[in-house]
């Protein structure tokens, strides 16, 4: 994104302080972690069982000092482009270029190998499309939350959009406007997506 000229300040400290506490969070237990296990460490310095430990603990903290700069830039980076696309950006259509579920099986077992209950499928809904904005033609790729109209979708359908002007690169499916154009399709059978599976919610 040309975030020179698009940068919305407002929007941009919202996002900020919407994630800073979760971002404080984990980068104290990061660093809390890497002192406690830097310190054990140093004082048992030439015993093994202390140098394993303690430079296992501070291992631990230096990853989550650096995972709470990478996953806090990630979140911040997300919720502020879906501010621009809600205040900034404009509607158009797509077309249905195509459409997957990447489903995978997970099963708990016990101490004792045996499994816990019947498992679950955890799946997640890609849809493809390309657009027209300003002469250009694009192509995106979004996750849907609703199993019911990507069942409902076929490729060639009009898909409505959410384009920011100043980067259609950036852009979403405006879903509850495509349930409602899909209203009295009959799903596709059988479905891509087993039965009582969990959709999961991705960025």
């Amino acid at each position: 994104m040309n975030t020179k000229a698009a940068t919305d300040r407002s929007l941009l400290w919202t996002a900020i302080k919407d994630n800073r506490d979760i971002f404080f969070l984990m980068l104290g237990i990061g660093l809390i972690c890497a002192v406690v296990g830097g310190g054990v460490f140093y004082l048992g310095f030439g015993q093994w069982g202390a140098m394993v430990f303690g430079g296992f603990f501070a291992l631990i903290g230096g990853f989550f000092s650096v995972y709470s700069f990478i996953a806090t830039y990630s979140s911040i980076s997300y919720y502020y482009e879906q501010a621009l696309l809600r205040k900034h950006g404009v509607e158009v259509d797509g077309v249905l270029t195509r459409k997957t579920a990447g489903c995978q099986f997970h099963q708990e077992y016990d101490n004792n190998n045996r499994p816990l209950g019947e498992g679950q499928y955890l799946c997640n809904l890609l849809v493809e499309f390309e657009f027209q904005f300003n002469g250009q033609k694009y192509s995106g790729a979004y996750y849907m939350n609703k199993l019911e109209t990507f069942d409902k979708l076929q490729e060639g359908d009009p898909v409505p959009l959410k384009v920011l002007k100043l980067d259609p690169t950036a852009h979403k499916v405006r879903e509850r406007r495509l349930a409602n154009m899909l209203k009295g399709r009959k799903p596709d059978t059988p479905s891509l997506v087993p039965e009582e599976a969990e959709i999961s919610q991705l960025m």
